[in-house]
């Protein structure tokens, strides 16, 4: 992730300060729109002062004196004129006004909607890009829940002060035109109606101590019931196998509550805070009538200056409610937007200008050098899996990973494909640190053993998006052993547009595997990596998929991780991997005659295989 980004996410300092650098965000992520939005709430407000201040005039020139039956002096000008005529004049007014604000709440409203959505897209983005950046340390030790909670809820939330930002923003003006209209009038009026202000600041301090950590705790409950449900979801196959319905619905039911108990705390806090801010002008009004009818009393203002300075207050409300109701939603955007920082931070950027371009010709050659590679969970310090990995895999050639269950071979696997990262030594492709290369997945491919399909079709899920014609396509089917199932598939009109069902339900094992391969061999890579991606191929297919890959001389550099006689039989060079480090490397009848550990673990292989097929005619 760039540094840039890391800025645009940081936030530190006081609780006004973070508020100020969300809203410089939001600001910066959609300025014209914001602008456009702030200026027409800023001509509302302006217009709607001007309304007060006619409404004024009204009352003193029009309705006392037609009421006292005098003469109406015009409110425009020195002569007088019919009370009737001087009423639809005004009207007029207010009917002119009314109609140009009607059109301003208008274009604010699309507009704004447009750059709040804007914001809210922006968070996702940002998240998206970070769990796509992140290491794979870092998903196995953070639940999938605390990702989904921050692409919808989080991102959601951290929009909510945004709604009414622009009309408070714009309105500003009518609190401003407000208060200096009220300051000409009556000094002690003005001062009336402006306390109210730190009122509605103290207020809301208070709210946001209480509702911060409550609110936080929330939006953890809500990400921990996103992972159960997600859990429940994923091992649905093993809760039914296992008769663990009430155990699954029970541990989902505690979270639930839990959420539900903290979302109650909230509301309890927000539902003094809420009607508090509304009685503030209220209480406010009743106040400046008080003091303004004393004031008119001493002949210092008119009954119309006091109609006047109560319309101005209630207009003066309208921003403050916007101010109440923004920092009423800032303590859990606030949380919000923390959430996404964290997700954020953590992401390192890989292809960052400045990084080397590899050409891509021939196969690749991988070379580790002293490698000491760790399991980074881009949260902490890194653990150390295998130690001073030394060993090189030639251009065009199929070096076979072999060794016990959890030896380290998968995290050698992963730091050829830089899944996992060098903390010492080198991991090198064509002489070039890995980690300085720039796009490598156009050099190396890595086929994990869990295959994943997607919801679509074969194309789709071959291409992934991408743009290869159906030759190429059909070519990497062929190489992975899957083209004539792909032809059988029940379809309409092209193979490739056969629908695969969800996970690939409507696939083996192994059919799942074969997909995932030919996805990998569509990219041509120069280094392929495999990791146990053939455990539920049949023996049979797993031996006619990697003589594929070097049939006509020009197939990438494999790295394969196996567990089977036949195919590490295939393997050009063997490397022995043992608690961590590299025990031996050399040609399998190399290793078989120097190294008793790799022995007694190929004839382990073998005897599992032998028997496997025993059971298999058994069942035939």
């Amino acid at each position: 992730m760039t540094a840039a980004r890391r800025a645009e996410y940081e936030l530190s300092g006081s609780y006004s300060r973070k508020t100020l650098h969300v809203l410089g965000h939001a600001l910066r992520t959609s300025p014209r729109r914001f602008g456009v939005a702030i200026a027409a709430a800023g001509v509302f407000g302006v217009l709607t002062v001007v309304f007060g201040s006619v409404l004024g005039l009204i009352v003193d020139q029009v309705v006392i004196p037609a009421i006292d039956g005098k003469p109406v002096q015009g409110w425009w000008g020195e002569r007088t004129q019919d009370p009737g005529t001087a009423v639809l004049l005004a009207g007029g007014v207010f009917v002119g006004i009314g109609l140009i604000n009607a059109v301003l709440i208008m274009i604010r409203r699309a507009v704004q909607g447009g750059a709040v959505a804007r914001v809210g897209a922006r968070h996702r983005t940002v998240v998206a890009d970070a769990i796509a950046a992140l290491p794979l340390g870092w998903h196995r030790a953070n639940p999938a829940g605390r990702m989904l909670s921050a692409m919808s809820s989080d991102s959601e939330t951290a929009t909510n002060p945004l709604h009414p930002l622009a009309f408070t923003v714009g309105s500003f003006t009518m609190m401003v035109a407000a208060g200096y209209r009220l300051v000409i009038m009556d000094g002690w009026m003005a001062i009336t109606a402006m306390m109210v202000v730190p009122a509605i600041l103290v207020v809301n301090y208070l709210y946001e101590k209480v509702i911060s950590p409550l609110w936080d705790a929330g939006q953890s409950l809500r990400a921990e019931v996103s992972t159960i449900a997600h859990e429940s979801f994923e091992g649905g196959t093993v809760v039914k196998a296992l008769g663990a319905e009430a155990r699954e619905s029970e541990r989902f039911a505690t979270k639930v509550d839990g959420l539900r108990d903290a979302d109650t705390r909230v509301g309890a806090v927000s539902s003094w805070f809420e009607p508090l801010m509304d009685a503030m002008v209220p209480l406010s009004s009743l106040a400046i009538m008080v003091v303004g009818a004393h004031r008119a009393a001493a002949g210092a203002v008119s009954v119309g200056d006091v109609v006047t300075a109560v319309y101005l207050l209630a207009l003066m409300a309208v921003p403050i409610r916007g101010v109440g109701w923004v920092l009423g939603q800032m303590p859990s955007a606030l949380v919000s937007f923390q959430r996404i920082a964290r997700i954020s931070a953590a992401a390192t950027e890989v292809d960052e200008p400045g990084h080397v371009s590899v050409p891509r010709e021939g196969a690749g050659h991988v070379a580790f050098r002293s490698a000491h590679v760790a399991a980074d969970d881009g949260d902490g310090e890194p653990v150390i899996i295998v130690r001073d990995v030394s060993l090189e895999l030639h251009p065009g050639t199929v070096t076979a990973l072999v060794g016990a269950t959890g030896a380290g071979k998968t995290t050698v696997a992963l730091a050829a494909a830089r899944l996992s990262r060098a903390v010492g030594g080198e991991v090198l492709i064509d002489h070039t640190d890995i980690q300085v290369v720039q796009a490598l997945g156009t050099h190396v491919s890595l086929v994990p053993q869990t295959a994943f399909v997607f919801a679509g079709t074969v194309r789709d899920n071959i291409t992934l998006g991408e743009d290869f014609s159906d030759d190429a396509v059909w070519t990497a089917l062929r190489r992975a052993a899957i083209d004539d199932l792909v032809r059988g598939l029940h379809h309409r009109g092209d193979a490739l547009d056969a629908t695969l069902e969800e996970r690939g339900m409507n696939l083996s094992g192994g059919q799942r595997q074969r997909i995932a391969i030919a996805r990998a061999l569509v990219r041509e890579p120069r280094v392929l990596v495999l990791d146990d991606a053939t455990s539920a191929v049949d023996p049979g297919v797993e031996q006619q998929i990697l003589a594929a890959l070097r049939a006509d001389g020009h197939g990438p550099t494999v790295l394969l991780i196996a567990y089977r006689l036949a195919s590490i039989v295939l393997a050009d060079r063997v490397i022995h991997v043992h608690d961590g480090t590299v025990v031996d490397a050399g040609t399998h009848q190399e290793l078989i005659a120097r190294d008793a550990g790799y022995r007694e673990l190929v004839t382990a292989y073998e005897v599992d295989s032998l028997r496997r097929r025993d059971e298999a005619g058994d069942v035939e």
